[in-house]
């Protein structure tokens, strides 16, 4: 009897082949698809809690847009006021900043970072 070596490779890498396809399509792919669904559910419910606002900044006040459609969202001088105002007319909802022009955009963040900064000061 004649030991054949490739015949035996051969016959491993079948094997390994056979393994991996079965890997790929009864474990991989329904976890795949599982862990699709949860992101998605997960993004559309953050989405559905979330509005991104387009800034412009005329004559020293913001004026916040929705930035899906560009309806007018809420106005104000300060951080301070847009956080009241936005927070009156969509309570349980929070606002991100999702455009602009830049230098206003920057603007509004570092008044964002300072009015946080003396909210955290004055807490303490």
């Amino acid at each position: 009897m004649e030991f054949d070596i490739g015949a035996v490779i051969i016959g491993i890498g079948i094997g390994f082949g056979m393994i991996a396809i079965y890997v790929w399509f009864f474990l991989y792919l329904p976890i795949k698809s599982r862990v699709d669904r949860i992101i998605a559910q997960v993004v559309a419910e953050a989405e559905n809690h979330m509005i991104g606002l387009d800034i412009e900044l005329d004559r020293g006040v913001y004026f916040c847009y929705n930035s899906k459609d560009q309806q007018f969202v809420c106005q104000g001088r300060t951080v301070a006021e847009i956080r009241q105002v936005f927070g009156a007319r969509f309570p349980g909802k929070t606002a991100y900043l999702a455009g602009g022009d830049p230098a206003v955009v920057e603007q509004f963040k570092t008044e964002l970072l300072q009015s946080g900064t003396n909210e955290n000061s004055t807490s303490q």
